[in-house]
């Protein structure tokens, strides 16, 4: 049997809700990934279920009633990290000590969760639906000098240096505190649909374009509530930078829409706190399927410790179980998939993760871009 190294989530056609699963020997090769062995782990633990719950106790509402509280419960994966940190213990130390056969958890066929996101059909959904993520910035050299190059600031390359040279402030911003924010396997990053200004800095007159949006494909550190990084996944920080680059008073709006964090495929379990130094792949997509872009990166290249980051958030604010940090990219798309249109699709790659796959679609407030999970589970919605 093989070790059980991953975490993740799945949508449950049948039972009508989000579930949890460990899994063991990823493989990843010719753009597929398989693994040896899953096992759903939802009812086999004391987790306390708060959403089964609330739906059981809030029978015949209306789901815009109880939407606001619905959509805030937690979903399994942060269940777990509460009911393990509630044990004195870290995921780490639980998983190694975790056997599926004797708790009763149930054999997963995980090849089953390969399809796009529907309501009725199980596939994989975001690995962590946090309570809230932010993210790191400019903590690659590469970066910082492009964004210097595309705003023609000395920012960012003052804020890359004082992290690099002495342990100082990193950039940090807020990524997501709503499942709408959040994105799985299959689902569509989003792209603004308002328009840039119509002068620049300098007052002089410019065309008005979409905002749209960029991809920064990048790691992701998931930690307990006392900020020490229990695993890493695979992320894509989506970002207005059309609105970032005209100036950073705008840098909020750039970074915090819906669809803005792209997460998955898995959680890979990790104790490492200084950097795992994985090599992550991205390509992009023409709707037609065409290949436009392709390039690798390295962790390994990150401006500082990935746990020192971290302990920069933990410093001025209390941090949830199984919170989210994105940790920066290396990768810069020009020409035609700088910014990226409707129909293109990203793929983000790691040998210990997983492949990450996902489409774009225009942000509508009025409608979903993405699945609702809350509301298809309290109105009873799948087979």
């Amino acid at each position: 049997m093989s070790s059980l190294t991953h975490l993740g989530q799945y949508w449950s056609a049948a039972r009508g809700e989000l579930r949890l699963f460990i899994c063991g020997g990823l493989e990843v090769s010719d753009g597929k990934q398989t693994v040896a062995e899953a096992w759903d782990l939802t009812d086999c633990l004391p987790l306390p279920g708060h959403r089964n719950r609330f739906q059981q106790a809030s029978a015949g509402a209306r789901w815009e009633d109880a939407r606001w509280t619905f959509s805030s419960l937690p979903t399994p994966v942060v269940e777990l990290v509460e009911w393990v940190e509630g044990q004195g213990l870290r995921v780490g130390d639980w998983s190694a000590g975790f056997s599926p056969r004797e708790s009763g958890a149930e054999p997963l066929d995980f090849s089953l969760l390969g399809s796009d996101p529907a309501p009725g059909s199980d596939h994989l959904a975001a690995p962590v639906l946090p309570r809230r993520a932010q993210a790191f910035g400019v903590t690659y050299l590469n970066s910082a000098l492009e964004r210097e190059t595309e705003g023609s600031r000395g920012d960012y390359g003052f804020v890359y240096r004082g992290v690099k040279e002495r342990g100082e402030r990193p950039e940090l911003f807020l990524k997501g505190t709503a499942p709408e924010h959040f994105v799985g396997p299959g689902g569509k990053m989003g792209l603004r649909t308002d328009l840039t200004n119509s002068e620049n800095m300098q007052g002089e007159s410019c065309e008005r374009e979409p905002v749209s949006a960029g991809i920064e494909p990048e790691l992701a550190a998931v930690v307990h509530s006392d900020g020490r990084i229990w695993g890493y996944t695979l992320a894509n920080d989506v970002s207005g930078n059309r609105i970032e680059n005209e100036t950073l008073l705008y840098l909020y709006q750039a970074k915090h829409f819906t669809g803005a964090l792209v997460l998955g495929p898995l959680v890979l379990l990790s104790d490492e706190q200084v950097n795992p130094k994985l090599s992550i792949r991205t390509r992009i997509f023409s709707p037609s399927g065409e290949k436009l872009f392709e390039r690798e990166s390295n962790t390994a290249n990150i401006n500082a410790p990935i746990g020192e980051l971290v302990s920069w958030a933990a410093s001025h604010i209390r941090l949830t179980p199984a919170e989210v940090f994105s940790t920066g990219t290396d990768v810069i798309p020009d020409g035609t998939v700088k910014v990226l249109s409707e129909g293109m699709t990203v793929e983000i790659s790691c040998p210990q993760i997983g492949i990450l796959v996902h489409g774009t679609g225009l942000v509508d407030a009025a409608g979903e871009l993405n699945i609702d999970y809350a509301r298809l589970q309290f109105e009873g919605g799948g087979a």
